[in-house]
């Protein structure tokens, strides 16, 4: 499947998860979405990503939650059932919630959506997820769940 002619936002993972707010995007990793090789585009995790894949390939669709099968087993796994309790992973827990708000919003709604959520209030620098601090100026921000 071609990603590329299919325009979804490089920061918009399939199974719903805004990979702006993680601490790899722009580092190692370009985005779910993105095709991008080489260069900073070498995060394993995302070419392997057992999601990433049904979706994409198995199934050919640009969202987990356009699946017949959603939430399937691998979803609930990986993301809903994973880390109870932790709220360093609260972000796993919202993707019924963020891919509910992408049918609503569409993509582009839906992104400037999640950007505003994770600005850091006081510098607007990006806040990240895990520990929820902002990269630019360090400042533990609480985010609207």
């Amino acid at each position: 499947m071609d990603l590329i002619k299919r325009s979804i936002p490089p920061e918009l993972a399939p199974c719903g998860i805004y990979c702006g707010a993680c601490p790899s995007y722009g580092k190692t990793c370009l985005g779910c979405a993105s095709l991008e090789l080489g260069g900073v585009q070498n995060r394993r995790s995302k070419w392997s990503c057992k999601l990433r894949i049904c979706c994409y390939d198995t199934h050919e669709l640009d969202y987990c939650s356009q699946c017949e099968d959603f939430p399937c087993p691998k979803h609930r796994k990986k993301l809903l059932d994973s880390h109870p309790g932790d709220p360093r992973f609260q972000y796993r827990r919202d993707v019924l919630d963020n891919l509910q708000l992408l049918n609503e919003l569409g993509p582009v709604g839906f992104l400037a959506a999640q950007r505003e959520k994770f600005t850091c209030p006081l510098c607007n620098g990006r806040v990240v997820w895990y520990d929820y601090r902002c990269t630019d100026c360090g400042e533990e921000v609480n985010i609207d769940y």
